[in-house]
């Protein structure tokens, strides 16, 4: 049996085809797919271990073949990404890794980052796209190339944070927005991020490629 511990959950938009998406989707880690990313799932010859939503995307062979592993959640105020990540932390996950979050639509895109500054999970979380990869974090060491882009986010305006090996040094910064942070470019094969305040939540993108 998987361990429900680490998680990858599916939403249902773009699959990324990067080597990070590759490597997850090989760590036999237990699968919880959004409605209809189970499709997806399928395409990929991966099994979910899981599925949850309102089911409006999946027809009735997929429902009998998997009715032993559908919560159906009726929930119309909240999308299926973020009933997913509720029923992580309810079950005690300890990280979750979200593939095909982008792709299908820019602001569905947008609104599943949201989901995830907005909501105080208390497990690790990282999203995967084609192009690079977000982690939530407060403090935390990350390995990077150099010349790596990278950008942060985090809604605290209160909160100080400090980069160490990023080309534009962040010292006690403060975000009087969302995008002050964000298009900075790592000098090595590490960069570190601290925050002075240990419960805020700093979304950290790295490229998969280089700045040119």
């Amino acid at each position: 049996m998987k361990n429900k511990r680490n998680i990858i959950i599916f939403a249902n938009g773009e699959l990324p085809t990067s080597k990070k998406a590759n490597k997850e989707l090989l760590s036999n880690k237990f699968i919880l797919c959004c409605d209809g990313a189970v499709f997806k799932a399928e395409s990929l010859s991966l099994e979910p271990d899981l599925i949850i939503g309102d089911l409006d995307s999946i027809d009735n062979n997929i429902k009998k073949k998997y009715k032993d592993k559908i919560i159906k959640i009726e929930d119309q105020d909240s999308n299926d990404l973020y009933k997913a990540l509720h029923w992580a932390e309810r079950n005690n996950v300890e990280s979750v890794s979200i593939i095909g979050a982008d792709g299908g639509s820019d602001d569905h895109f947008l609104g599943n980052l949201f989901i995830i500054l907005e909501n105080d999970f208390n497990f690790k979380i990282k999203l995967i796209t084609n192009n690079g990869q977000f982690n939530l974090t407060n403090s935390q060491e990350f390995s990077s190339v150099e010349n790596q882009r990278v950008s942060l986010f985090c809604l605290d305006k209160e909160a100080k944070i400090t980069s160490y090996g990023l080309k534009y040094k962040l010292k006690n910064y403060q975000f009087n927005n969302l995008y002050g942070a964000t298009l900075n470019i790592a000098k090595t094969k590490k960069f570190k991020i601290e925050c002075d305040s240990p419960k805020t939540k700093i979304l950290v993108y790295r490229s998969n490629e280089k700045t040119r």
